[in-house]
């Protein structure tokens, strides 16, 4: 199964619990494979160093850079897509993830943006809250 992660989801789940941590250690196993291409990894790699998660990383003991390391070893790389569609009117930036699923016949995304859940699926592919995504995968990985 290959899935793809927005941001947002993958911080929570890098830096705190919850359902988005779940889907991550769901995917620790190779059966689900996260897809991220050069853009998608540039923005967590952004996101990893804002002043807001300063403060999350040193109660952890952890540097962005180890985060960042840790996702590259999760997560598998693949091209950026060919095609960008222009869907999401409301952040432009979050159409490279329904590129990135749709060239790469992922069957999932998962989210926290209330822009993407709006779409419910795109091109086939559903999407889903971190909460709704650990189920599907749950019921995958078994």
């Amino acid at each position: 199964m290959k899935i793809i992660i927005d941001t947002n989801v993958t911080i929570s789940g890098l830096l705190w619990g919850g359902a988005p941590n779940q889907i991550l250690k769901l995917c620790r196993n190779g059966v689900v494979r996260i897809l991220e291409c050069d853009e998608t990894l540039d923005e967590v790699k952004r996101a990893l160093r804002y002043p807001k998660f300063s403060d999350r990383l040193s109660a952890l003991g952890i540097t962005a850079i180890e985060v960042f390391s840790y996702f590259m070893n999760l997560a598998t790389y693949v091209p950026s897509p060919e095609t960008i569609p222009d869907v999401i009117k409301q952040d432009p930036s979050d159409n490279i993830f329904l590129g990135l699923a749709s060239e790469n016949s992922a069957s999932l995304i998962v989210s926290g943006d209330r822009h993407l859940l709006e779409f419910e699926s795109y091109k086939g592919i559903q999407i889903v809250t971190a909460s709704e995504g650990v189920s599907v995968i749950s019921s995958f990985v078994k």
